[in-house]
């Protein structure tokens, strides 16, 4: 008697893996975040200047540019998530969290007590602390699964 023919085995790189999957809502979430953290800075810019200026990282001469240009990446980023340029916002918005979780830290280490302004200079009551630090880590973490995406091939 003769064996049954075994099955031929599938291409399982062609299945999108879980982590694969989990881009799309990795996508929304970071677009979601960056937005919500764009909108109050852009509406006001003096406000998130002087959080900035909290920090004493920059210049004075630079704060008001920093305060300007941040908000600015942080919605082409977000906004970038939701187009075929995915991978650039993902990056951009990754090299901004790597900046700004540099300056948690450094704040951290400096025992100044200040006001995050993640999200605008309208929450006040929001001191850096580690969490912050531990969220970024979880946003980045989100930004490489986006990365991860592999890429559609063209159709034709």
């Amino acid at each position: 008697m003769s064996a049954a023919p075994s099955p031929v085995p599938q291409d399982m790189s062609s299945e999108p893996a879980l982590w694969r999957r989990a881009a799309w809502p990795a996508r929304l979430v970071l677009a979601g975040v960056f937005l919500a953290a764009a909108a109050p800075k852009l509406a006001d810019p003096a406000g998130f200047a002087g959080a900035i200026a909290n920090y004493r990282a920059f210049p004075d001469a630079l704060v008001n540019l920093v305060a300007t240009v941040v908000p600015a990446l942080e919605l082409v980023g977000a906004a970038a998530l939701l187009t075929p340029w995915r991978r650039g916002g993902a990056l951009l918005l990754a090299a901004l969290l790597l900046g700004f979780t540099a300056l948690l830290a450094v704040s951290l280490a400096r025992g100044i007590d200040i006001a995050c302004g993640c999200f605008g200079a309208s929450d006040p009551g929001d001191p850096v602390r580690p969490l912050h630090l531990l969220r970024n880590l979880g946003l980045l973490g989100l930004a490489a699964l986006v990365l991860a995406e592999r890429r559609r091939p063209d159709v034709r």
